[in-house]
This record gives structure tokens, C-alpha cells and sequence, in this order.
């Protein structure tokens, strides 16, 4: 690759990642924020009920939210997840916020009382799924499951997924915020577009840390570069991005860092004392710690690939 292409693929990447360093949303609460809300300060607009989840959207100090329960109790602790992965992506500009409202508190909007609830802030615009008009609505960014297969040429972190990276400037980086965090359920149903503003908005992460997936990603691009793939330049410029987005992301949260807070999220969700539930916990949290451990190694892998790739190209 010449100075010159390498030139403008580093000013490509200072304008995408300018806005990582944007002030902070006034809309986000924090645990701190939530602590001091009382049942006279939320007004409920609506309720709601889907397939797995009670919604309510809810007013704070006229700002409009959405409060969301899952109905199943084994699915209770996917409220971490959701904080967690929010909390990553917090500086990154194409994700929502998340706060945990804890089984312990009364919260006007709350199904079932005994349960932890989290408050998201509202996306903007709508899911890709619904905006069959866009060219967004054949985006295929789903890194599927193991049963799926890792050799398989369509699934996982695909050629597909590689070349729909260069659709958008925010869309390497939605795919290396699912890299580091581990996310398999990336689809049309929880990716917001907004075509006034002309950004993405990523919701409902709580399907992460299960798999080693930058692990798989390794695989995928070896094999790429065995079958001789050619990388255009625009595909270069969208693995540029996501490797620098992917580096940041290494260089702000240790892994000491996202196990710390992964317990925090516990504390705050204050679960029930149930023995089975209890048991499930303590077996989920064991597995996210595990992936937490051997994904960063795989990232460091990841990154140094992605960097020959590029230098090669």
C-alpha cells in the first residue's frame, strides 16, 4: 500500500472516530442519576407486550425512555449483559444507554416488582427490519452460532459482512463493538437507522461473552487469504476502522476492568436469592469471566492479522 492510500485511510479514520470523544449524552442516566428518582418523578405513556419482553415507555424530567422486563425468570440476567455491552460501546456513538433498575426498587412501568428491570434511552430512527426501502434493509451482519459451523463460507464474520462494512462509515465499527464483546445476535431487529441524521444506533446486546468470537474471526480471514481474496480499497479502509476501533476498545477497558463491572452490574440488578437462580448465575458468570480472559487474547491476534492484511494490500 502506498503513503499516500495510507494517508487518507488514516484521515477516514480520525473523522470516524472523532465523535468517541463527543460529550456526554444528557438523555443517558447513570446508577447515580437512577438512584435519586422517585415514583412521583416518572410519568408511564404507554405499555407494551412482545414476545419475550414487558415494555413500557416512560417520561423522566421530559425526557422519553423505555423500560423493558423479560418475562422468562431464567432470561433475568440478561439485564447485565445489556448494561454491560452499553457500557463498552458508551464512547463509540452508535449505541444506546442502559441502566439497571434493580429487583429492590419500585419503578412506575415494572410488570413484575420482584424482578430487575433496565431504562434505555430511546433509539433513533427505526430497525432496519422495518425499512424495506433502504439499502440497509440487506444488511447480513450476523456472526451466527457454533452450530452453524465455522467453515462455513456464509456464516460468521463473512466476506459478506466485510464488503456491507463499506456501506457506511459507523458499520466497521458496530462489527468491531460485536467482535469485542462477543456479540452472535447482530440482526435487521436490534440495528436502528435513522436517515435523517444518517446513523446507526445499536440495542438489545445481551447475547454476548458466550463465544470466543474474534477467535473465529482469525479463522475466517485466514481462510480468506488462503482463497486468495483480493480486498478492494474500500474494504481495506472499512478493516482499517475496525481495527482501530477494536485497538481503542483494548486500550480503555483491561479485562480486570469489564469483570469489575460485570460484577457491579450484579450488585445492582440485586437478583433474587433463589438457590436454582442463584446456581444458574454463578455458572453464567464463571462462562462470561472465561470468554472475557480468552477473547482479549484472540483480539491482540485479531488486530495484529488485521494489521498485515492491510500493510499487504
Amino acid at each position: 500500500m502506498s503513503m499516500i492510500t495510507r494517508f487518507f485511510l488514516m484521515i477516514s479514520y480520525l473523522t470516524v472516530m472523532v465523535p468517541l470523544y463527543a460529550k456526554e449524552n444528557k438523555k443517558n442516566f447513570d446508577h447515580q442519576k437512577l438512584a435519586a428518582v422517585t415514583k412521583k418523578d416518572v410519568s408511564i405513556i404507554e405499555s407494551v407486550e412482545s414476545t419475550r419482553s414487558f415494555i413500557s415507555y416512560v417520561k423522566i424530567g421530559g425526557i422519553k425512555y423505555l423500560l423493558k422486563q423479560k418475562k422468562a425468570w431464567s432470561k433475568q440476567s440478561s439485564v447485565i449483559r445489556d448494561a454491560l455491552a452499553a457500557w463498552i460501546a458508551k464512547d463509540l456513538g452508535i449505541a444506546h444507554s442502559v441502566c439497571i433498575i434493580s429487583s429492590k426498587k419500585e419503578f412506575p412501568g415494572k410488570r413484575n416488582m420482584a424482578s430487575p428491570a433496565v431504562l434505555l434511552s430511546i433509539a433513533p430512527g427505526k430497525t432496519i427490519r422495518s425499512q424495506p426501502n433502504s439499502k440497509y434493509y440487506h444488511l447480513s451482519l450476523k456472526q451466527r452460532k457454533k452450530i452453524d459451523g465455522i467453515f462455513s463460507p456464509d456464516r460468521w464474520f463473512t466476506e459478506t459482512i466485510v464488503h456491507q462494512m463499506t456501506w457506511h462509515h459507523q458499520l466497521p465499527i458496530v462489527i468491531a463493538l460485536d467482535l469485542f464483546i462477543c456479540n452472535t445476535d447482530r440482526h435487521r431487529g436490534n440495528l436502528f437507522y435513522d436517515p435523517t441524521t444518517d446513523t446507526f444506533c445499536a440495542i438489545d446486546m445481551d447475547n454476548i461473552f458466550k463465544y470466543n468470537l474474534p477467535a473465529i474471526a482469525i479463522t475466517k480471514l485466514k481462510l480468506m487469504i488462503v482463497h486468495k481474496k483480493e480486498f478492494t480499497r474500500e474494504e481495506i479502509k472499512a478493516l482499517t476502522v475496525m481495527k482501530n476501533t477494536i485497538q481503542f476498545l483494548l486500550n480503555k477497558y483491561s479485562v480486570d476492568d469489564i469483570i469489575n463491572k460485570l460484577y457491579f452490574f450484579v450488585e445492582q440488578a440485586q437478583f433474587s436469592n433463589d438457590s436454582k437462580f442463584t446456581a444458574s448465575l454463578k455458572k453464567k458468570i464463571a462462562h462470561h469471566k472465561k470468554i472475557i480472559i480468552e477473547s482479549r487474547v484472540s483480539l491482540k491476534v485479531l488486530v495484529s492479522l488485521l494489521e498485515r492484511i492491510i500493510r499487504l494490500s
